[in-house]
């Protein structure tokens, strides 16, 4: 039986925090998710630039969803997640890709890649998540 990712796609995007920060799914695939948030005035601090809470919560959503996409058909919550700031984000869309790089027995370890609306890398991350039993 195929996966459906289009119907994984839109279970993510019905989450009510995720539709209220404006994140959307832009592509999945097995071990692998990109997601984009648009930038506008809710999401940035004071001078203009990205809040560092959103880029992470960002973070957490793209590495999530690259755990979802295992076709393990379990929840899953974050355990860890560690980002490094690189360059300030003052431009849009902002775009995180996520790649699954160890799956254990209930752990899922992914790397994550944030970019601003020009291509720069702004941001690193990498996390840690618990499948659900």
């Amino acid at each position: 039986m195929e996966y459906d990712y289009e119907i994984l796609k839109k279970i993510i995007e019905s989450d009510p925090f995720l539709r209220h920060v404006g994140i959307r799914v832009l592509h999945m695939e097995e071990g692998y998710a990109k997601l984009s948030m648009d930038f506008r005035e809710e999401i940035t601090r004071i001078g203009g630039i990205a809040n560092g809470g959103a880029l992470a919560t960002l973070a957490d959503a793209a590495g999530g969803t690259s755990v979802l996409s295992l076709r393990e058909g379990k929840n899953q919550v974050t355990v860890n997640l560690s980002i490094d700031f690189l360059e300030p984000v003052d431009n849009g869309p902002v775009t995180a890709e996520a790649n699954v790089v160890r799956r254990g027995k209930n752990l899922v370890f992914s790397e994550i890649k944030i970019k601003d609306g020009r291509g720069r890398l702004c941001a690193r991350a990498s996390g840690i998540w618990f499948f659900i039993p």
